[in-house]
C-alpha cells in the first residue's frame, strides 16, 4: 500500500459553499485565539489589497467563514482564509466566523497550498515553491499537481524550473522586476549567465521577445544541435520518476552525459541514497 499522503476530500467545502458536516461546525471565534497557518505558502501580502478587503468587510462583514483547526486547548490555527483574518484584524474586529475542521498537518498543508494556488494570485516564486511542496510533501507528479490546482502541466513544469535560478534572480522575479516569460528563458541558462542576463533585462528594459531573440542569436551557433523531441520527453519522464530535474546532453548517438540538479545539501544526499539503492 502506498504511503503517499492522499489529497483532502473536503475541498468542495473549501472551494464551494460552506456546509456543516458531522466533522465541522461554524462559530464566531475571538481573533486573539487564532494563529496563522505555519504552512502558508504566501510570503508577501499586498497591503493595498488587504486594505480594500478590510473596507469590504467593514461594509458587508465577513461573508465567508475562514477555515480553522484546533491547535491546542481553546487555540486555533488557520487552514484557509488568512487574508480575511488579517483584514478583520485591520478593522479591529473582536471575532470572525470560522468553520472548524479537524484537519491533520498534511491536510492543513494541502488545503493552504491549493487554496492559494487556485485563488488569490501568488507571485511566481511563491507559486513555484507551492508546486514544489506539493511534490515533496505529498509525492505528487507534475501531472497530479496540474490536476488538483487546475494549472496546465507546462505551467507547473516551467514554474518549478525557476527554483533552480540564483536567489538574486528569484528575488527579482518575486518582486515583479522580471516577468514569467523572462524567467522561463533564464531557467535554461547557467547560474552566472542567468544573473547577468537578469540584470540586463532590468537595465535595458528588455521585453520577453527581446530576450528570446537575443539569447537565440547568441546561442544558436553553439547549440545548433537542438535536443530532439525524444530526448526532451526522456528528460521530462526521468525528472518526474527521479524527483529531480535531469538534463541529457548527447555527444553522439551512443555517448553523452546525464546531469542531475539539486537545490540543497539534503537533496544531494537524497539523490545519492536513491542511486545507492538502485
Amino acid at each position: 500500500m502506498s504511503d503517499k499522503p492522499t489529497l483532502h476530500t473536503g475541498l468542495d467545502v473549501l472551494l464551494g459553499g460552506v456546509e456543516k458536516t458531522s466533522k465541522s461546525t461554524v462559530r464566531d471565534i475571538e481573533l486573539n485565539l487564532i494563529t496563522p497557518n505555519r504552512f502558508q505558502p504566501r510570503e508577501f501580502f499586498d497591503e493595498d489589497r488587504l486594505q480594500e478587503l478590510a473596507e469590504s468587510i467593514k461594509k458587508h462583514g465577513v461573508l465567508s467563514p475562514i477555515i480553522v483547526r484546533e491547535s491546542s486547548a481553546d487555540k486555533f490555527e488557520i487552514i484557509a482564509g488568512e487574508r480575511r483574518f488579517r483584514a478583520a484584524t485591520l478593522n479591529g474586529l473582536a471575532t470572525i466566523p470560522c468553520l472548524i475542521d479537524n484537519a491533520e498537518n498534511q491536510t492543513s498543508l494541502e488545503i493552504a497550498l491549493i487554496e492559494n494556488l487556485q485563488r488569490e494570485n501568488l507571485n511566481p516564486i511563491e507559486e513555484a515553491k507551492g508546486f514544489d511542496r506539493l511534490k515533496r510533501e505529498f509525492g505528487l507528479t507534475q501531472e497530479e499537481i496540474s490536476g488538483v490546482t487546475g494549472k496546465a502541466r507546462s505551467t507547473v513544469a516551467n514554474a518549478m524550473r525557476m527554483l533552480s535560478l540564483p536567489d538574486e534572480v528569484k528575488q527579482m522575479i518575486a518582486e515583479g522586476a522580471i516577468e514569467k516569460g523572462h524567467a522561463k528563458i533564464l531557467a535554461g541558462l547557467d547560474a552566472n549567465a542567468a544573473l547577468q542576463k537578469a540584470k540586463e533585462i532590468i537595465e535595458k528594459s528588455l521585453s520577453v521577445k527581446d530576450l528570446s531573440s537575443g539569447t537565440s542569436k547568441k546561442t544558436t551557433k553553439k547549440t545548433t544541435k537542438t535536443k530532439n523531441q525524444d530526448v526532451q520527453i526522456l528528460e521530462q519522464d526521468m525528472s518526474e520518476a527521479f524527483g529531480h530535474r535531469i538534463d541529457i546532453t548527447e555527444a553522439s548517438k551512443s555517448k553523452g552525459t546525464i546531469n542531475i540538479h539539486y537545490l540543497s545539501a539534503d537533496e544531494r544526499e537524497t539523490i545519492i541514497s536513491k542511486i545507492k539503492r538502485n
